[in-house]
């Protein structure tokens, strides 16, 4: 029992930033896994953690309602809705993950 409290203790800090925001940990098709460091509803800055690296993404204001993210000099934009966010290679034109979902997504789509 203590060593699945300590364990769960440790899952939790490994996953907080210095300044205590926690990360939102997605799994996307094909197995593939992001973080988000940052508050999607109003940070204006948000870290996205994506293959082995981290990316500071600024908002873009959007019309529908969507919250969208881009790092400009990779062409990355993370885009999230309530059902599921995508990351899209702008210089490419295509998507890069799609249908990623945090675990409570994933239990509401059930």
């Amino acid at each position: 029992m203590r060593s699945s409290i300590l364990s769960a203790v440790i899952v939790l800090l490994s996953l907080m930033t210095s300044d205590g925001a926690m990360a939102l940990e997605m799994t996307c098709e094909y197995g593939k896994r992001m973080a988000i460091f940052g508050d999607e509803n109003k940070d204006n800055m948000i870290e996205l953690h994506w293959g082995g690296d981290a990316y500071q993404m600024q908002r873009v204001p959007t019309t529908t309602g969507a919250h969208r993210f881009e790092h400009f000099s990779s062409g990355l934009v993370w885009i999230s809705i309530p059902a599921k966010a995508m990351l899209l290679d702008r210089k490419l034109g295509a998507p890069v993950a799609n249908e990623c979902r945090t675990g409570a997504m994933q239990r509401q789509r059930r």
